[in-house]
């Protein structure tokens, strides 16, 4: 591949263009005033009024000049920005793609190995069934990766509409955690709350979508052996709010703005596709939730807190 040269790069010819603006303003100027200049004489030998003739039309052709230049310069910088937005966004991509390939070929290679190993070989009875949780273990790998390119199809739909009716947080979580306990069985999950109800219009499907990307997540990105994460519902003032702290990967505080954006990935060698906490954030935004990341830094933990406001609808224990 042919590496493109230096100037050739979007930067370098922006600065170019730049100060080739500048350069024509100065040039333009500096001759415009040496006319005036030879205007003002002739005025002055004829004795002509040179208020109306050259104040006027030089201080407007300034203004009109300069106005021109802004409006040339706002067009080049929003042109800049946005090349840089889509440079962005093909890196994101990118990124994506090879991160998603990944996820998918990775589980139908072992799938395969795995049935290439029942069809060559005749094994007892116990080697079948550990074969055969390895198999629905990657088959439910597989699934969750197609689910969430369905979903994020499904939340990005503006058409899309939501299923919501009244029920209690309190109740939902813990039903979904008593209901899906071998989607969490490499890690201890723990729910407890201040408050015995709290009365909400939610989408239980896209809730417990919520409820499972971020704990699932919590589990991925998580080197500990003990892999714990501790689920809390209070009540601060005017908000409740539904936290989810573990003790995993965690990340640089910086992150804490980028991590619910589409394809983000913290870090080069970060396994997944990038969209877990981007549904995330699009079905808290749906509940007019808002949900926050942060952490004190790597190997630190992380803290995902779902942000919901009380009103007048739960009772404390």
């Amino acid at each position: 591949m042919i590496k493109s040269r230096w100037f050739y790069h979007p930067l370098f010819i922006f600065i170019f263009s730049l100060i080739a603006l500048g350069s024509s303003l100065v040039i333009y100027i500096r001759s415009y005033l040496r006319v005036n200049a030879a205007l003002e004489e002739v005025v002055l030998k004829y004795h002509l009024s040179t208020q109306s003739i050259l104040q006027t039309e030089t201080w407007v052709l300034i203004l009109t000049l300069s106005l021109l230049v802004a409006v040339i310069l706002a067009g080049l910088l929003i042109i800049y920005i946005y090349y840089q937005k889509v440079i962005q966004l093909y890196r994101l991509q990118q990124n994506f793609i090879n991160g998603f390939t990944h996820e998918l070929k990775t589980p139908i290679a072992s799938l395969q190995l795995f049935l290439e190993t029942f069809s060559r070989h005749e094994l007892p009875r116990e080697e079948q069934l550990k074969y055969l949780d390895y198999m629905k273990h990657d088959t439910k790998r597989l699934s969750e990766n197609v689910n969430r390119i369905l979903n994020l199809g499904r939340l990005e739909d503006k058409n899309f509409k939501a299923n919501f009716s009244i029920q209690n947080l309190v109740v939902l979580v813990e039903n979904f955690l008593d209901n899906t306990p071998h989607l969490f069985e490499e890690g201890k999950v723990t729910f407890h709350s201040e408050i015995k109800s709290f009365l909400m219009p939610i989408d239980t499907a896209l809730f417990e979508m919520l409820l499972m990307n971020l704990i699932t997540n919590a589990l991925i990105y998580n080197k500990s052996k003990e892999k714990k994460v501790d689920i809390s519902l209070s009540v601060s003032g005017s908000n409740v709010f539904l936290d989810f702290r573990d003790n995993g990967i965690g990340f640089e505080r910086s992150e804490g703005r980028k991590i619910f954006k589409k394809f983000y990935q913290i870090g080069k060698s970060t396994k997944g596709s990038g969209l877990g906490l981007y549904i995330v954030h699009n079905i808290a935004r749906l509940h007019k939730c808002e949900i926050e990341a942060s952490s004190m830094g790597i190997n630190s933990g992380s803290l995902f807190r779902l942000i919901l406001k009380a009103g007048g609808s739960f009772d404390h224990k």
